[in-house]
C-alpha cells in the first residue's frame, strides 16, 4: 500500500465526517478538534482517520475509522501509532476512549477496561461521553508515560517560533531535543535560560554572540552553552538548520494544549 499520513486540514473535514458517519462514529463536533486529527490517504483519497482531544496530561482517543476495503491491512494500527507519538509530544500521560465495537482491538494495544465512575472530570464532560456515545459503550484507558515511542517524519510538524524560524521539539522528563530551520537575517535576541544547551549545525552557519564574542558554527560543528549564560544567535545571508539538546528541558519549547 502507498498510504500517506498527515495532520488534517479544513479541506479534509467533509471527507472525515463522511467516513465517521459511515462507521457509525460521532462526527458532529470534529471542527472543535480538527488540529488533532491525523488522516491516511491513498492517491489523495481519504481512507482513514484518528484523533485525540487534549486536556493537559490526559487525552480522549476518538474517531479511529478506516474505509471498509482498507481494513485489516495495517492502516488502523499505523494511524494509532502516529496518534500515540503526537500524544507524547503534547505531554499526554494517560489516554481514555469509548468503544462499542473495537474492545478487542484496543485490548491488544494495551488498553484496559475502566468504570465510568473512575473517569476524570475533563473526559467525563466531553461531548463524546455526555452526548454522542451510548451508555453501553465500553470505557478503556492506557498509561503511556513510561513507553518508548517512535516519531515518523509526518508527525514532526514544524511550528513557528520567532519571525524567520520554525521548529519542532521532543521532551522527556529530564532531556529535550529540538530541530530548527532558520531563514537568512534572523536573530534570536540576547537571552539566557536554566537549561544547558548543546547545538549542532546541520546546514549553513549559526552565529553565537556571548560576552561580546561572536562564534561562527558551521555545518557539522557544535556549540555548547552552560546554564544561565547570556547569548544571542543569528544567521547572516544564508539559511541554517540545526538541532539542540537541552537539560533540563527548556519550558519555552514544550508544546501547550
Amino acid at each position: 500500500m502507498s498510504e500517506a499520513f498527515s495532520f488534517a486540514t479544513s479541506k479534509d473535514k467533509k471527507e472525515i465526517e463522511s467516513l465517521l458517519s459511515e462507521s457509525t462514529l460521532p462526527y458532529q463536533d470534529i471542527s472543535d478538534h480538527l488540529n488533532n486529527f491525523i488522516v491516511a490517504k491513498e492517491n489523495g483519497r481519504l481512507i482513514g482517520s484518528i484523533a485525540i482531544e487534549h486536556y493537559k496530561q490526559i487525552g480522549l482517543l476518538r474517531s479511529l475509522a478506516v474505509l471498509g476495503s482498507y481494513r485489516n491491512k495495517g492502516t488502523g494500527k499505523a494511524l494509532y501509532e502516529r496518534l500515540i507519538s503526537h500524544a507524547h509530544l503534547l505531554g499526554i500521560k494517560k489516554i481514555y476512549l469509548l468503544t462499542s465495537s473495537a474492545e478487542k482491538f484496543f485490548a491488544k494495544l494495551g488498553f484496559s477496561n475502566v468504570q465510568r465512575n473512575d473517569i476524570p472530570e475533563q473526559i467525563a464532560n466531553t461531548k463524546e461521553f455526555k452526548v454522542y456515545c451510548p451508555s453501553t459503550a465500553v470505557c478503556m484507558s492506557k498509561s503511556i508515560d513510561t513507553d518508548a515511542f517512535y516519531l515518523s517524519k509526518d508527525i514532526l510538524q514544524l511550528q513557528p517560533d520567532i519571525k524567520g524560524a520554525k521548529m519542532w521539539g521532543i521532551t522527556l522528563d529530564n532531556i529535550q531535543f529540538t530541530y530548527f530551520e532558520v531563514e537568512p537575517q534572523t536573530r534570536f535576541e540576547k537571552h539566557n535560560h536554566e537549561s544547558e544547551q548543546i547545538t549542532m549545525v546541520l546546514e549553513g552557519s549559526l552565529y553565537f554572540e556571548t560576552e561580546g564574542k561572536i562564534s561562527e558554527v558551521k555545518a557539522g560543528e557544535v556549540f555548547a552553552i552552560p546554564s544561565n549564560i547570556p547569548h544571542a544567535v543569528f544567521t547572516r545571508d544564508k539559511p541554517a538548520k540545526a538541532v539542540d539538546a537541552w537539560s533540563p528541558p527548556n519550558q519555552r519549547y514544550i508544546q501547550n494544549p
